[in-house]
């Protein structure tokens, strides 16, 4: 049962982590929000109904007096309003509950802050921390691409964990570890983590191809918008496969997630001018008919970090840029070179397959990039601010 407000005093509202649920829509939740037992959904609900400041209009015959779970707005809003109204009667300061002021204690010797307990969840080693049985010597690029991804993953990592909305801060130490929980992402939080990857990419290149620093500011900058969303995508797959095998899990950044079962989550704070319901019809349905595909396809071939490092770089130097294309050749052939040093150093020798079936999950990647860049676009989700720099 849902934690009702006069059980618990105000000071120790936010520090209650027992399992309880939304007190306006019935969802489970661990973490309160805006103060109240409210999932980030409502929350994220109301704070932009009551900052747009919309008259919503009950739908009449599926509305939430006949339960808790509902697709009226009017009623979810007026649910959150009296919620909040009757918070108010119940926790308040009376005579009989001031405290005699104290006299100050003496400061206390500062002290370390002591990491949190631990939280089991899923988690993946990225491929720079993974044994490799490479040389530098003879795959210079497998190298520069391991320390290039590895930069790029704590850059995301922890950009995407300070800028997490309502949520406890996670220690530092539990941030080396990879000990978090992935959360559940919301349209506006995307554009930031999108954002955090755009950025990220530059140190990535920087660090793996050379000749990107020679660039010129706005080639970069194409070469980085045009091959973000491939990437994204890429790496959601490979991570995906990995830790949510089973069902409709994916990646929407590197420490949040999406599902079936979360859209209306993802879609609580997209701009007025998204019709949501046609944006869920959607991608629910591109969710539905290519996230298990693809996972199944990837789990046949069962590519290694190393193979999975290739991949990467083969997807960002896939430009369709004229004044980018003979360094996009020259960067390409170079990892292929690094490809075969590799399998040569494995002992294969006939790994003509194997790079066939690599290039398989690439085109297949692809495919998927250009269905959701579609989509993103007619639906006007696709942030503006993500357009090349002119």
């Amino acid at each position: 049962p849902s934690t009702t407000f006069s059980s618990l005093s105000p000071r120790f509202m936010q520090m209650d982590k027992r399992p309880r649920n939304c007190l306006i829509c019935d969802a489970s939740i661990t973490v309160m929000n805006l103060g109240i037992d409210a999932c980030r959904a409502c929350a994220v609900f109301y704070r932009r109904a009551r900052r747009s400041k919309r008259k919503f209009r009950c739908k009449g015959s599926s509305c939430i007096q006949d339960g808790r779970v509902s697709d009226c707005r009017s009623c979810r809003y007026d649910r959150m309003k009296a919620v909040f109204e009757q918070a108010n009667k119940e926790i308040k300061i009376t005579p009989q509950s001031v405290k005699p002021r104290r006299e100050p204690e003496p400061p206390m010797k500062a002290q370390s802050p002591q990491p949190p307990p631990s939280v089991v969840v899923p988690v993946i080693r990225c491929p720079s921390s993974c044994p490799s049985t490479s040389h530098s010597a003879s795959t210079p690029v497998l190298d520069r691409l391991r320390r290039g991804y590895d930069m790029m993953v704590r850059i995301r990592k922890t950009a995407e964990l300070s800028i997490r909305p309502d949520e406890p801060p996670i220690h530092p130490s539990a941030i080396d570890k990879n000990d978090y929980p992935n959360i559940e992402c919301t349209h506006g939080m995307k554009i930031q983590t999108r954002r955090i990857l755009l950025s990220s990419l530059f140190d990535f290149a920087s660090i793996a191809f050379p000749d990107f620093s020679a660039l010129a500011d706005d080639e970069k900058w194409r070469l980085i918008s045009g091959s973000c969303m491939r990437i994204d995508i890429l790496e959601s797959t490979h991570r995906a496969a990995i830790l949510y095998p089973d069902d409709t899990t994916i990646f929407t950044s590197y420490t949040t997630v999406m599902n079936l079962d979360t859209f209306d989550v993802y879609l609580s704070d997209c701009p007025l001018k998204v019709n949501v319901e046609e944006a869920k019809k959607e991608l629910m349905k591109n969710i539905a008919e290519n996230s298990r595909k693809v996972k199944k396809q990837w789990q046949r071939t069962k590519p290694t970090d190393d193979e999975f490092l290739v991949m990467l770089a083969l997807a960002f130097w896939n430009t369709g840029d004229d004044s980018l294309c003979r360094l996009a050749t020259i960067s390409r052939n170079e990892i292929m070179k690094d490809v075969h040093a590799f399998y040569t150093q494995k002992g294969l020798t006939d790994y003509a397959m194997r790079i066939g079936e690599l290039y398989c999950l690439l085109a297949e990647n692809e495919r998927i990039t250009t269905i959701i860049t579609e989509d993103y676009t007619l639906l006007g989700l696709m942030n503006n601010e993500d357009e090349p720099i002119t």
